[in-house]
């Protein structure tokens, strides 16, 4: 019987020396929270810094020269994302809750098709836009930087964002530059 009751003693000892200690955590106040939220300002001050990292190595790997020097910086500008409104993507308009609510399913499916059709002109005028400044681009090229251009665009998966390194790491995070970020 001695043999019984000392494991039962042990197990109740154990279990009250855990419910004091959860009992301490509990009444110890709370850390701060590591992380306090995002921060678009340094969200868009690390996309530019990496934007700019990639197009040195761009500028590096296909060694442009001073007669192209120009050429290469509007390539460079026309790459460049729109800029945003404060807390929203470019061209849109905040929704009104409102009148969202007043309006019947046929008129909020009629809505969002029509806001489809802005998207997309949008996404074909920035496209457009790209693929102009890239063919200007690659025509002050000379036939090595070409093959130099044409191979990192094929790494990159044809650039169909038409953005340098908007995928993972350098280059899309196929080794041209990466330094394991992504």
């Amino acid at each position: 019987m001695k043999f019984v009751r000392l494991p039962a003693l042990a197990l109740c000892a154990v279990l009250a020396s855990a419910a004091a200690v959860q009992a301490q955590e509990s009444a110890a106040p709370a850390a701060p929270p590591a992380h306090r939220g995002w921060d678009p300002t340094q969200f868009r001050a690390r996309v530019e810094a990496r934007r700019a990292e990639r197009l040195k190595a761009l500028h590096d790997v296909l060694a442009i020269r001073p007669d192209q020097e120009s050429a290469f910086q509007t390539f460079a500008s026309a790459l460049r994302p729109p800029e945003r409104a404060p807390g929203g993507q470019p061209g849109r308009k905040p929704q009104d809750r409102a009148a969202l609510t007043n309006l019947t399913t046929p008129e909020r499916l009629d809505r969002m098709a029509q806001r489809m059709q802005e998207r997309t002109a949008r996404h074909q005028a920035r496209f457009a836009q790209r693929a102009t400044a890239t063919k200007a681009f690659y025509a002050t090229l000379d036939p090595t930087q070409q093959k130099a251009f044409d191979a990192l665009s094929l790494l990159r998966g044809g650039d169909h964002h038409g953005r340098w390194g908007h995928g993972r790491g350098s280059f899309g995070g196929h080794g041209m530059g990466d330094k394991g970020q992504g």
